[in-house]
């Protein structure tokens, strides 16, 4: 009985260790709301929230993710991300950060949509931290809207968390344009 004891105990601990709560949220506007968790931060845009990326999703196919949905893709990054991102492109040196190593160094923006065969879909778009920090008290972009940036490596990236199949795809980490400088 006390050995059954220590395993449930075992098991709880383990759960609460890859456990991403939301710990604080703002609504800022009535398409976003700024979230707060022990090792993420970002902004959920709501369903009306005109998304540039998935343009061809019309308004009934998306929903606003609850804290309970980006909870449950924030898990999925940590237990997952490693794997899906083995191949490393655009990753280390001059090109950013190894995108798994570093999640607590990219803010995040989430928006939420419906496949065509019903699965809940939360499409995460990461930003570096350092690339946005605020000037004389202003708001970032990132708080703003939805940032798009072109290059930058490994410093911005995109990927999407399945709810429903419990999975991660559509992993996209930007290149570096080595010339856009000359």
């Amino acid at each position: 009985m006390r050995a059954t004891g220590c395993f449930v105990l075992l098991v709880i601990i383990f759960f609460s260790a890859n456990a991403q709560k939301i710990s604080f949220s703002e609504h800022r506007s009535s398409f976003h709301t700024y979230i707060k968790g022990d090792t993420f931060e970002g902004v959920v845009f709501s369903q009306d929230f005109a998304f540039p990326f998935l343009s061809h999703i019309c308004g009934d196919k998306r929903f606003t993710p609850t804290p309970a949905d980006i909870e449950a893709a924030e898990k999925l990054l940590i237990n997952d991300l490693k794997t899906v991102n083995v191949l490393k492109l655009n990753q280390g040196g001059a090109n950013g950060p190894v995108i798994h190593e570093n999640l607590n160094r990219f803010v995040r923006q989430y928006y939420g949509y419906v496949t065509e065969t019903g699965d809940r879909i939360v499409y995460i778009s990461f930003l570096f931290k350092g690339h946005y920090l605020p000037k004389n008290k202003e708001t970032p972009n990132w708080l703003k809207g939805a940032v798009m940036v072109l290059n930058g490596g490994s410093n911005y990236w995109q990927i999407q968390a399945n709810l429903d199949k419990l999975s991660l795809f559509g992993l996209g980490v930007n290149g570096l344009d080595r010339t856009a400088s000359r």
